[in-house]
């Protein structure tokens, strides 16, 4: 009876003997509610709570990191071939390994790239063709759809090569490109800000321009060929940002290379390149999150690889594309828990371009 009286109160919410029936809205209608307002997203299929200043997934909110969201589609957007950089983006269900091509969805071309996803859209940082640029390109997940561009989302600084870690939806860290700078996106306001200027992403003050992260709930690891950086995820309230970042003391760089990406996972590990550059990829090196070391290497399904274009998934992901002597649409699916991958065929390849290398993948549920 209590729970009735509750649900009662709540705008256009029905309760039958069938159940109960909550107001129903896409994401682009969804009303500014009073906190604690519940309504069904008729995008996502899931159940949603007004928390004061924006709408959270009431069945994930207070769940575990690997269940807060459970990713089902996967996306691969930007890149290039023999110098021609793609607007194109694919999305991959992650159930079936089968790829749709969505055609020329972001506003301008963007390679050599790194990006950043909240839970509707996707951000590309530094599309400006084969250049450096503070230009961010983005489309929407939800409905498969361009955006227009906004200043709001644009990087501080030029930036190429970079790498981007995340804490979850709520904020984007954008390292290296030739600067210590980090520059961070709020996935919540979708704005980017300066964080403190001068941070040394390595005790040796390396600011190499090619960077490769790996991402879990709380903290993330990256680097390139020379140094290893912890940034610790603290707060997602940008106007205070206090993240710190540290060298770690070990014998091995993050990568070999900054051209050999980071797959990030919700188990606890995170795997980047262990040897090659732009090509030249056979085995990952396995980075521990909890204790920040590496845990040895694992042979990769793909081989001879670099420049890979990585999403995420809840149990497996899979490379869209890479650089192997020249720019492809290979796909790898890697399986998290056993740690291992197996090379897929034609059928689960990027569509629309005949090769890209160097873009970006993004994940929703």
């Amino acid at each position: 009876m209590l729970l009735a009286r509750w649900i009662n109160k709540l705008m256009a919410t029905t309760v039958t003997n069938a159940g109960i029936q909550f107001p129903s809205y896409t994401a682009a209608t969804r009303p500014t509610g009073a906190t604690g307002l519940v309504i069904y997203n008729s995008d996502s299929k899931m159940l949603e709570q007004y928390d004061g200043s924006q709408w959270l997934p009431l069945s994930s909110k207070n769940a575990p990191f690997l269940y807060r969201q459970v990713i089902s589609t996967g996306y691969v957007a930007g890149g290039y071939k023999s110098s021609t950089p793609w607007r194109n983006v694919n999305k991959m269900n992650h159930a079936t390994d089968l790829p749709t091509n969505l055609g020329d969805l972001l506003q301008s071309t963007g390679a050599y790239v790194s990006g950043f996803c909240n839970r509707d859209n996707g951000f590309i940082f530094g599309g400006t063709g084969m250049g450096s640029g503070s230009y961010t390109l983005s489309f929407n997940m939800r409905n498969d759809t361009s955006l227009s561009h906004s200043t709001n989302h644009n990087t501080t600084r030029a930036v190429a090569d970079t790498g981007t870690a995340f804490k979850e939806h709520d904020l984007g860290f954008i390292c290296g490109g030739g600067s210590a700078v980090i520059d961070v996106f709020n996935g919540a306001t979708e704005t980017m800000q300066a964080a403190s200027h001068g941070i040394t992403l390595y005790a040796d003050g390396d600011t190499d321009a090619a960077h490769s992260t790996c991402s879990d709930e709380n903290v993330s690891l990256g680097g390139c060929s020379t140094g290893v950086f912890s940034l610790s995820h603290t707060t997602t309230t940008i106007g205070s940002i206090s993240t710190t970042t540290s060298g770690i003391s070990n014998s091995t760089s993050f990568t070999s290379n900054g051209q050999q990406k980071g797959i990030n996972s919700k188990t606890g590990k995170g795997w980047v390149g262990n040897e090659g550059s732009y090509s030249g990829g056979y085995n990952y090196r396995r980075w521990q999150f909890s204790n920040q070391t590496m845990l040895g290497t694992v042979a990769r399904a793909a081989q001879n690889v670099g420049e890979e274009n990585f999403d995420m998934g809840q149990d497996h992901q899979y490379m869209h594309g890479c650089y192997d002597g020249a720019q492809n649409n290979r796909c790898q699916k890697w399986y998290y828990w056993t740690e291992t991958g197996v090379e897929l065929g034609a059928a689960s390849q990027r569509i629309g371009v005949p090769g890209g290398s160097s873009g970006h993948g993004f994940w929703r549920d």
